[in-house]
């Protein structure tokens, strides 16, 4: 047994949980609709980030025609969109990254666990 100290509150709001509690450091675009609770989920450890400028930092790209520059927007979304779908259709529940996980990527898990 862990013991977590959260500073504030009291001892009748001290409670035991069966499972893993997290500290929450801070709150993010769709926290309200995440699930609070998850029985034996899948849990996916990452070490990439799951946002769309992660993707925009990692490559150079000179135009020639500024027309090309919607098919780069859609190949960004795509390459992120994809990374989601495999996590979707692999069954993860939970996705914990000790790098950024974005916006979007937030919302597209939180559509997904409402379906289910």
């Amino acid at each position: 047994i862990g013991i977590k100290k959260v500073t504030g509150g009291s001892l009748e709001e001290s409670r035991i949980v069966a499972g893993v509690a997290f500290k929450k450091t801070f709150s993010y675009a769709g926290f309200e609709m995440q699930q609070k609770k998850l029985l034996k989920p899948q849990i996916a450890l990452l070490n990439i980030e799951l946002e769309l400028k992660a993707e925009r930092d990692n490559a150079e790209i000179r135009l020639d025609n500024v027309t090309e520059y919607q098919k780069i927007v859609d190949a960004e979304w795509s390459i992120l969109y994809n990374k989601l779908d495999k996590l979707h259709k692999a069954g993860v529940k939970v996705v914990l990254s000790k790098l950024p996980i974005g916006d979007v990527a937030t919302q597209y898990f939180a559509d997904r666990l409402k379906e289910v």
